[in-house]
């Protein structure tokens, strides 16, 4: 297994230590007031987005949302009005994404518009571009897929929304995280023999409000790795439609939250019922349990811990690539940085 995709997956614990460190340096600037936060970014980087801004929002009480970055300069008049002012923060793992950089460059000259990047390349375009960043440097992947990358982009975006909270519980919490990442990892092999089955050749992803985010970048790693069959759905919304599809192939992963457990018994049978395989992501404790359980040994929020999820998430794609005879540091048609040209 000694691939750059597996390595940087099984070492992210470390990373996440690193990250943590350079938050504790973050400054803020509390100059200017923002009535809106935005998050961007494009592929991987829009789900992180789309996870960050919910979990911004619940920690700080801000107002913030998330939006790929191509709809910034398609059609401005739908993500920013000219009553209210914004904070747009850009990630981009190489800080060359076109359309992050098209973005930025676009907003550069609206006097309500503060922007922050958040790469792991000091030197790119995007920070350059940006008010004010944060990099994650030490992060140099060498694969194609994001995974430490995805992970601690996202770690870094919820210690700054407790910075902006200025809330030392939430900041407390999530000092944990790097060391639970550690412990999801004593497990690797976990999830192996599930990728290894061929009899399943359908995927469904499910995680609500924060966990909705990783449902679909979960879904991506998957995708990327392996092209196999996989959608991602909001919990409760599964069952509007979607769980049409659930048949003896399929496998349900289901990231079960505090906001959600209440609800995702009634699921984890309704889908059992229908010959749907179901993993269970969990805290320990929780009442939730699937045909297989990957629990998360803490009894802090599960939104902090966010981030001790996807390991295992990752190398669910990871053994399934493996599995189908597939190098998962080469998936097809992908390269590590889309650059286009406008």
């Amino acid at each position: 297994m000694n691939t750059h995709t597996w390595n940087e997956i099984t070492n992210q614990d470390e990373a996440l230590q690193k990250t943590l460190s350079v938050m504790r340096n973050f400054v803020l600037d509390n100059s200017k007031s923002t009535d809106v936060h935005v998050f961007t970014g494009c592929g991987t980087s829009f789900y992180l987005a789309h996870s960050a801004a919910k979990y911004f929002q619940k920690v700080t009480g801000k107002t913030a949302a998330a939006v790929p970055a191509s709809e910034i300069f398609m059609d401005e008049n739908s993500v920013f009005s000219k009553d209210n002012t914004y904070q747009l923060i850009a990630i981009s793992r190489s800080g060359t994404t076109s359309e992050v950089v098209k973005a930025l460059d676009y907003v550069k000259e609206a006097g309500n518009i503060e922007t922050l990047a958040l790469t792991c390349n000091e030197a790119s375009e995007t920070a350059k571009l940006a008010d004010k960043s944060i990099v994650l440097d030490f992060i140099s992947e060498k694969s194609v897929v994001m995974t430490q990358s995805f992970t601690n982009m996202l770690y870094s975006l919820q210690l700054y929304a407790a910075i902006v909270a200025e809330s030392e519980d939430v900041k407390f919490a999530l000092g944990n995280v790097p060391e639970l990442s550690s412990h999801m990892l004593e497990d690797k092999d976990k999830l192996k023999s599930l990728a290894g089955d061929s009899k399943y050749t359908r995927y469904v992803f499910l995680g609500a409000s924060v966990f909705n985010g990783i449902a679909k970048e979960a879904t991506l790693k998957l995708k990327e790795m392996t092209q196999t069959e996989c959608e991602s759905y909001s919990n409760l919304e599964f069952r509007h439609g979607p769980i049409s599809i659930v048949d003896t192939s399929t496998v349900a992963v289901l990231l079960s939250s505090d906001a959600s457990e209440v609800f995702d018994g009634s699921l984890v049978t309704d889908i059992q019922e229908k010959g749907g395989k179901v993993v269970v992501f969990a805290k320990e404790g929780s009442s939730v349990t699937g045909d297989i359980t990957v629990s998360i040994p803490t009894k802090l929020g599960s939104d902090e811990v966010m981030a001790a999820y996807m390991p295992h998430l990752q190398l669910l794609a990871y053994f399934k690539a493996v599995s189908l005879g597939l190098n998962p540091d080469e998936p097809r048609n992908l390269t590590q940085v889309v650059k286009l040209n406008f």
